[in-house]
């Protein structure tokens, strides 16, 4: 049975963290399919004149950019009007470049069933192995602490890609492609970019602002209640503390 509780926690140990980097991604879908958001963001940048776009124009064209990644549309196909003239909003380039997106959105989608999987694991080995009351009290503060800890790591990732970002953006955003996408493929030039002319810098920070804050809301409130509840439990009974952590 000690082994059984041994595993449970590494378990533990190793969903919690991915659990959190879960929720951004959560962030990211609903952050990305917001038409009113996007409305109110094009009224502000008021770039109709640089698109030679309408508002609604533009609006439906990165949605469907965003439905294409999701995989919700077969195709970027969307016709527009530029400066009155109908045509395609996205060349050749464009939809190559979207090709990769939609295959990195996709493998994250196949990665948060695997970690959502792995969470249902952890937590029914944890209830199969700790069956006392002392035990379930052992466990439970466990993972509040690890659930902290998760948290902070996360945050302090996330502070780190962001001053590496505000410092040197060309580096990071380079960094990023090579890892996850196609380099050469994603470097667009506006003057000829349709899809860079929707898609300006204040667009994107604006976008990465809301799912920071989304996530961080979502972040704050586990932490709150992980607070809460190691507050409220007090030190009565074994501590399990945290990977690396001494029993008392």
């Amino acid at each position: 049975m000690k082994k059984l509780q041994t595993l449970s926690k590494i378990l533990i140990g190793a969903a919690l963290p991915l659990l959190m980097l879960l929720i951004i991604f959560f962030s990211v879908k609903l952050a990305s399919g917001d038409r009113a958001w996007l409305k109110r963001e094009y009224d502000k940048l008021n770039i109709n004149s640089y698109t030679g776009m309408s508002t609604d124009d533009m609006i439906s064209a990165f949605m469907q950019m965003v439905h294409y990644m999701k995989g919700d549309a077969d195709t970027m196909d969307v016709e527009v009007s530029v400066h009155g003239e109908r045509m395609q909003m996205y060349n050749e380039a464009e939809r190559a470049h979207m090709v990769d997106v939609r295959r990195l959105y996709g493998n994250l989608t196949a990665a948060q069933y695997i970690v959502i999987a792995l969470a249902v694991i952890s937590l029914a080995l944890a209830l199969a192995s700790h069956r006392t009351k002392a035990e379930r009290k052992s466990i439970l503060r466990f993972t509040a602490k690890a659930a902290l800890w998760s948290i902070a790591g996360v945050v302090g990732f996330l502070l780190a890609l962001g001053a590496w970002a505000a410092l040197d953006f060309d580096s990071f955003w380079k960094v990023f492609h090579i890892v996850f996408l196609d380099l050469e493929s994603s470097t667009f030039d506006p003057a000829v970019s349709r899809m860079i002319r929707i898609c300006p810098a204040e667009l994107f920070f604006d976008m990465v602002v809301r799912i920071f804050v989304f996530a961080g809301g979502a972040m704050a409130v586990i932490a709150a209640a992980c607070g809460v509840y190691l507050a409220r439990s007090g030190k009565n009974g074994q501590n399990a503390g945290v990977p690396g952590g001494k029993a008392r």
